[in-house]
This record gives C-alpha cells, structure tokens and sequence, in this order.
C-alpha cells in the first residue's frame, strides 16, 4: 500500500544527489537542507580538493548513516531523482543497522515528474530537442527524461558547461592527478583544476535543481507525486 503520499510531501525535505560509478565508488555527497547546500568528499583520493573547498571528508557508509540519522530525528523526507540513491542506501546498509531507518520516506522525483510530464507537459515535452546536439540514438534516449533535460520545463537550466557522463570521468582524472602530487591541489594543472570545479557544479546544479522541480510539479497537481514515495529501506 502506498505512503500517504499528502503527509510526506509535507515533511521537511532534504535533496540528495550522489556523485558514483558504474562499480559503486562514491566520490561526492551532496545535499540541500532548508536552503544550505552541503558537499562532501567521500574519496580519501580527492583530500586535497576537499581540503583547497574547506569540505568536510568522511567514508561514504558514515556521510550515508549521519544523513539518515538527520532524516530520522528530523521527521523528514529525502528527495532524489530516480531510485539510485536509494539503491546505495541498501548497497551501504551491510555495514550499520538499516531497520532505524525503515519508516524514513524517499522520493522518486524521476517518477513524480514522469506523472507530471503526461499530465500537464506532453506536448512541450515532445516538442524539446535532444539535449545534446548530435548525440546517438542510444545517447538521446538515455538522456530523455534526464534531469538535466526535464529541468527545460522550467527556468532553471543546466550551465552551458553541465556534460552528462562525464562527472565520472573528471573525478577520476582529478583523483589521479591529485594521489600522483601527494595531494597538493595547487599543483594540478589548469585543465585538472578546471575538471574539478566542472564536477564539483554538476553535482550542484543536480541538487538545486530538486526543489525547483519538486515545486513545479507541486503547483500543478500534488497527485503527481502519489505512488512515487517508498520507504528509505523495505519493511522485511
């Protein structure tokens, strides 16, 4: 049966968005509670960009339980966009006692704003071009319904510089560089250093962009949001 989906949209919110591989490896933790935006580096590789930021560093299973345990004493809800960061939450859980937090509710913006597209944006929608110029087939269908690309619905963009797929790629060219110079950030070249700035705002325009869309839909139909609200960890 689904959450009372009206009761927990009106729970305080915290957006989530975490920067991965394909393999699992976290690189970045960011977060927006009451309008604070929040980064933290989650790769002992990445210190001293962490350190040249002033951003805290802690191991993705600690950053991970200290939100949740935000979340619990809060009463509120964490929104992310699709079921990735929930997914971590499980891949995470084997190292602390997940049943604390079986009655936080996480939002699957990804599929609230799919109700919403059909609803209320479908023909806008289809009319939009492909997000990126150029791209394949295979590119443009899995940038579809991209937050980047459903964020033209509204007046808040991507940047001119936001590359999807590449965030992975520029983390790990920064980590390199920066295990290679004993973590001396100063030392990167321009085109390192300009890599990780790239990152560091992808990750940021993914998270300010939550709200934004979050109310968007709101302001149409709350109903959109029913059926896409579950609990952080499943009810075993």
């Amino acid at each position: 049966m689904p959450i009372e989906y009206l009761d927990a949209i009106q729970k305080p919110h915290i957006y989530l968005d975490y920067e991965t591989n394909q393999a699992g490896n976290c690189y970045l933790m960011g977060y927006q509670i009451d309008g604070k935006f929040t980064q933290i580096v989650t790769d002992r590789r990445l210190e001293g960009l962490a350190e040249f930021h002033n951003l805290e560093i802690k191991t993705p299973v600690k950053a991970t339980y200290d939100l949740l345990s935000y979340a619990k004493d809060s009463n509120s809800i964490i929104v992310a966009y699709s079921e990735a960061e929930r997914e971590y939450f499980k891949l995470l859980s084997t190292n602390f006692d997940s049943k604390k937090f079986t009655d936080t509710p996480y939002l699957n913006l990804l599929k609230a704003a799919r109700n919403w597209i059909n609803r209320f944006k479908a023909d806008e929608f289809d009319a939009l071009p492909p997000f990126l110029l150029g791209a394949n087939e295979f590119q443009a269908s899995r940038l579809r319904r991209a937050l980047c690309s459903v964020m033209r619905l509204t007046s808040f963009r991507a940047p001119n510089d936001y590359a999807p797929g590449k965030t992975t790629s520029r983390f790990n060219t920064v980590a390199d560089a920066l295990v290679m110079r004993s973590q001396s950030y100063s030392g990167l070249t321009r085109t390192q250093k300009a890599k990780a700035t790239k990152a560091l705002k992808h990750n940021r325009f993914d998270i300010e962009a939550l709200p934004v869309l979050f109310n968007e839909i709101l302001s149409d139909s709350a109903q959109c949001f029913s059926y896409s609200i579950k609990n952080c960890f499943d009810n075993d």
